[in-house]
């Protein structure tokens, strides 16, 4: 917590605490400093300015950092299987493949009015006479979830990075494709598959590091299912999954992919394209995604138009993000799986 909102309730704080020990008023033989003297006694924030400071109060200007970590019991434990599954992938590395997948938080779509992506602004490249700006409020129905998986270049030993490789992602319609392990196995075999098109002989063990949300979370039915059937899709020899510790989810190389990610969407505005009069007329009294989906079983038409409503955006988006790059490797767009990718993936298991 910070000692004082600002120089003046510090000030203010003081001169209270010494009326509670002269009474007031205070004597006259007590002079109260301006707001710029106090600021110059207090430590320099940098080398350069050092010179206008006194540095006579430990006190500075600070921001506050958002680096503490829950911790877990079992942080220990999974960050041996981590370790464990990174040797695993070196000393089989002719063999292997190693994917590291994530979803980021989700991106909000103005309702016809452009909309922050609630991504952290920082300056960015814009004419002289432009102005940038975006929608204060926060009200929207769609949004979009990316999804991000990093099939991993593995090094020749344990010491090296594994924070380098080829980039995919892709931008789900949370309302109509939500995430879930189905899904995520079927767009990573898309995604293999695309990996390794031009190679004859592919990798024949799969190894899988995500985080514990319950779309990736491989103690679960639904997951173990989907990996079941990515599984048997592929043929591989040996499958592999190994999840991160509750809120340690940082500790995955995808995680890291989010910073190079907020490039395209940092100062970016949304909004859905206009659909028609009857589906507006319809969607206008649809508040929440469980309204949206409920009103998309009974009228199929509403979804279609939904869907073609942010169609551009996910092509804008998709645009934006094969501009990004790791290590001078361009980032690569992925299809999102639909309904049918699904159930014909699922297929295999019958």
């Amino acid at each position: 917590m910070p000692i004082a909102i600002s120089i003046k309730d510090l000030a203010q704080s003081i001169i209270e605490r010494l009326q509670d020990k002269y009474g007031t008023p205070l004597p006259s033989n007590i002079e109260i400093p301006s707001f710029e003297w106090i600021r110059l006694q207090f430590w320099p924030k940098s080398e350069r300015s050092s010179n206008r400071y006194t540095g006579r109060f430990r006190i500075r200007y600070a921001i506050q950092t958002r680096q503490i970590r829950k911790t877990h019991v079992d942080a220990h434990y999974c960050a041996t299987y981590w370790r464990y599954l990174r040797e695993f992938a070196v000393r089989y590395k002719k063999y292997a493949t190693l994917i590291c997948a994530d979803d980021k938080h989700k991106v909000p779509i103005g309702e016809l009015i452009a909309t922050s992506t609630g991504v952290r602004n920082k300056p960015t490249l814009a004419p002289l006479d432009g102005e940038i700006s975006a929608c204060d409020h926060d009200f929207n129905k769609l949004s979009l979830t990316p999804s991000v998986s990093l099939f991993v270049d593995i090094p020749d030993s344990i010491t090296e990075s594994f924070y380098q490789g080829q980039v995919y992602t892709s931008y789900k319609d949370t309302v109509f494709q939500p995430s879930c392990g189905l899904r995520h196995a079927t767009e990573l075999h898309t995604n293999f598959e695309k990996q390794f098109e031009d190679k004859i002989h592919k990798p024949n063990i799969l190894l899988l590091y995500t985080d514990g949300g319950p779309d990736h979370r491989c103690t679960y039915g639904s997951v173990q299912i989907s990996l079941i059937s990515l599984f048997l899709r592929e043929n591989f020899d040996f499958l592999c999954a190994v999840r991160t510790a509750p809120y340690n989810s940082w500790a995955n190389p995808a995680e890291r992919i989010m910073s190079i990610l907020n490039l395209a969407l940092q100062n970016v505005t949304l909004k859905r394209d206009k659909m028609s009069d009857e589906a507006e007329l319809l969607f206008e009294k649809l508040n929440t995604m469980k309204d949206i989906r409920q009103a998309a079983t009974q009228n199929p038409e509403l979804k279609k138009e939904v869907i073609n409503s942010i169609d551009s955006i996910q092509r804008f988006l998709d645009n934006r993000t094969s501009r990004l790059s790791l290590h001078d490797q361009k980032f690569k767009s992925a299809l999102s799986a639909n309904d049918e990718d699904m159930k014909y993936f699922f297929e295999i298991i019958n």
